[in-house]
């Protein structure tokens, strides 16, 4: 039974310090600017936060969330929140250099009126200016009855 037990707790040790290798998360800041269907808004400014699952040494899985907000160029208009729930996949032709696909759920909100839930996608690239910062850019849009899009600039934060 000792045994057992110990073998336990070697396996779960052995687990976790690899699931500790293999899993990421990371925090990150956004610049955006609206070039399809948003001519109200000015710039977009948001944060995020991203689980990095790595497959293997060229593969990972991620999953993000995140807000942003698009300022009206226009002072009696409100501002627009865009808020991503993806999915993705990241491909690493080198270690310091990605290409990255997500899709899921956008949730889009104005104040005053009701949010609208559309089909939320990316497709970007990135580059690991060091073991910890991560630089990169994407297009993000939005879609249902029409599309909306931005391209964002993300400056990246690795915390484990």
């Amino acid at each position: 039974m000792k045994t057992a037990f110990l073998a336990t707790i070697i396996l779960f040790a052995a687990f976790t310090s690899q699931a500790q290798n293999s899993f990421h998360v990371q925090g990150g800041i956004d610049l955006g600017v609206p070039v399809h269907n948003l001519y109200g808004s000015s710039i977009g400014l948001g944060v995020d936060l991203t689980g990095i699952y790595m497959l293997s040494s060229q593969a990972a899985l991620t999953g993000d969330f995140g807000y942003t907000a698009l300022l009206s160029k226009f002072k009696e208009d409100a501002t627009t929140n865009l808020l991503p729930l993806r999915i993705g996949l990241r491909y690493y032709p080198t270690a310091k250099f990605f290409v990255a696909g997500k899709i899921g759920a956008g949730f889009i909100s104005n104040p005053g009126t009701s949010s609208i839930t559309t089909t939320a996608y990316s497709f970007g690239l990135g580059f690991y200016a060091s073991r910890r910062v991560e630089l990169g850019g994407s297009y993000d849009g939005y879609s249902k009855n029409g599309s909306v899009g931005l391209i964002n600039f993300r400056l990246g934060y690795r915390f484990n």
